[in-house]
């Protein structure tokens, strides 16, 4: 329906949106489409506007794989916690390394499901937080280092 012959008594609708408009509006209250603008300034609204949600499609999939991402390393630190702990010498030993991988595969859990909330916080976090414990890997036994590349 063409919002700018619709006559006075009649509703009109956004071409966009279909939110009711006024006939005296320039630009649609809800959405911003030119109602009242040349055929060229309402194509160009309409191709920004898919253009945008494309961009923003593509940026939650990167999003949701990046959650994912942080859910497959706490996976991975629970598993090398578990195995640590079957390998591990004496007691004290073997619960302090399986209750520090457990707690270190939450914190990723919990930073996966924030990454869905605020993902440029979570994501920078969960890196900073994996960085951080390779480097104190590599401090207290350099050959790990060696042996991440190899199996990585």
């Amino acid at each position: 329906m063409d919002t700018t012959i619709a006559p006075a008594g009649e509703a009109a609708f956004c071409d966009s949106c279909s939110s009711q408009v006024n006939h005296e509006d320039q630009f649609c209250t809800n959405c911003g489409y030119p109602l009242k603008g040349s055929e060229e300034d309402k194509h160009k609204f309409l191709m920004d506007r898919n253009y945008k949600e494309i961009n923003l499609e593509e940026a939650n999939r990167n999003i949701k794989k990046s959650s994912y991402a942080l859910f497959y390393i706490a996976g991975v630190t629970a598993l090398v916690g578990l195995i640590q702990y079957g390998t591990a010498g004496d007691a004290t030993e073997k619960n302090t390394v399986l209750l520090v991988n457990i707690i270190l595969a939450v914190i990723f859990t919990a930073i996966g499901f924030w990454c869905r909330v605020k993902p440029l916080a979570a994501i920078i976090s969960g890196a900073a937080l994996y960085a951080l414990i390779q480097i104190l890997n590599a401090m207290v036994d350099p050959v790990t280092v060696v042996k991440g590349i190899i199996f990585k």
